[in-house]
């Protein structure tokens, strides 16, 4: 996958494919300190991430798999402000079962609370259903994540069920809530939109 996202709707953002920044020494280097800053990976109950020997290997093995066949990754990209602000996923994408799992991260923390997740959303969206022509896009957090459940519910993304204490947050076990949108869904919520 090398195609930028881009909507008409959201000027300020463009999604641009790992697999456009292989060489980018630079953007690597900010993708680790995103990785690195606890204040990012809190709330995503990653072991992984909780793991103090996140590296440039482990940087490496991200691009491998976010431009496998299974997977379209893509940086976000803010246009007005010219800087790269987090990262998008499409993953798992199966043609059998015509689905893929998402993925967000906003890296540069006073990009918080602005919105930055539905317009993503909107656009990887857009991209999954109407592009890649898939019929179901899964996502999930932590219960504690309340800004990724306020924009999976305003997204029209509906609650499928809850792993109980299934995170480790800082040490201590909470609940994980996946969320589903299926494409007539997603189709419905943007032409009553515009």
């Amino acid at each position: 996958m090398e195609k930028r996202l881009t909507s008409t709707n959201f000027p300020d953002i463009e999604l641009i494919p790992f697999a456009l920044k292989l060489n980018d020494e630079y953007l690597k280097k900010q993708y680790l300190g995103w990785l690195k800053d606890k204040d990012v990976i809190r709330l995503i109950g990653s072991e992984q991430l909780a793991k103090k020997n996140i590296n440039k290997s482990f940087i490496e093995e991200s691009f491998k798999r976010f431009t496998s066949k299974h997977c379209n990754g893509f940086f976000i990209f803010h246009k007005f402000d010219n800087v790269f602000i987090g990262t998008a996923k499409l993953d798992k994408i199966s043609k059998f079962t015509n689905s893929a799992e998402d993925g967000i991260l906003i890296g540069e923390k006073k990009y918080w609370g602005k919105g930055i997740s539905k317009k993503v959303y909107s656009i990887i969206l857009d991209y999954a259903f109407c592009i890649l022509n898939l019929n179901k896009v899964s996502g999930g957090c932590n219960e504690k994540n309340i800004s990724m459940i306020k924009t999976f519910k305003s997204m029209g993304y509906k609650h499928e069920g809850t792993i109980r204490k299934s995170d480790n947050i800082e040490g201590e076990l909470s609940d994980h809530l996946y969320f589903g949108i299926l494409k007539e869904e997603f189709i419905q919520k943007k032409n009553a939109k515009f």
